[in-house]
């Protein structure tokens, strides 16, 4: 498995994410088995160590929690896979019923196409402030006025990434030389 948490070189691979944008999804209906796979394709590079798999099971689980639509006649389309991934990608953060309340919000909003790119959008100006913009400090005031939920799930997310991949780098390090 080629997880970015055991890439020597994460950061660099991290900063060249990039998740497929609303008009880039699959423009036919696929099978599950072809969504457990596009979605594993996509976000193997931000899953965490502890972090099991996408399986079958999961999506009918998110269908009967009303996250993800039903599918039509056993298939899904670009609504069903944009959910998946961000479902995917925030569960590693959050609660299952705080994604499906923001996923609400988000499409109440805008539309599902929006407020998917805007995901992604978010996610990777978030890599990108993390690992390249430095001494940027965000304030409450700021957050409360400026940023919007999705904005703040990324950070909240990205920011666990690099911690318990920095973490697993002091780690292997204190291994290798042996300090305690």
């Amino acid at each position: 498995m080629n997880n970015i948490l055991e890439d020597g070189n994460w950061e660099s691979e991290l900063l060249a994410f990039t998740l497929p944008r609303w008009d880039e999804l699959p423009d036919i209906e696929i099978y599950m088995d072809q969504l457990v796979k596009i979605v594993d394709k996509y976000t193997q590079p931000l899953l965490l160590d502890h972090t099991k798999a996408l399986t079958p099971s999961m999506i009918n689980n998110y269908v009967k929690l009303k996250l993800v639509p039903k599918p039509y006649k056993k298939k899904y389309g670009k609504n069903h896979l944009a959910r998946v991934l961000v479902i995917t990608i925030l569960k590693q953060a959050f609660e299952i019923p705080a994604i499906r309340n923001g996923i609400e919000l988000k499409i109440d909003a805008t539309n599902a196409k929006e407020a998917y790119n805007l995901f992604c959008e978010h996610l990777e100006s978030t890599i990108t402030c993390f690992l390249v913009e430095e001494n940027k400090s965000v304030t409450i005031n700021e957050i409360k006025r400026d940023y919007d939920p999705i904005q703040m799930a990324c950070t909240t997310f990205i920011a666990k990434l690099i911690t318990e991949k920095h973490l697993d780098d002091i780690l292997k390090e204190t291994i290798t030389t042996g300090e305690k």
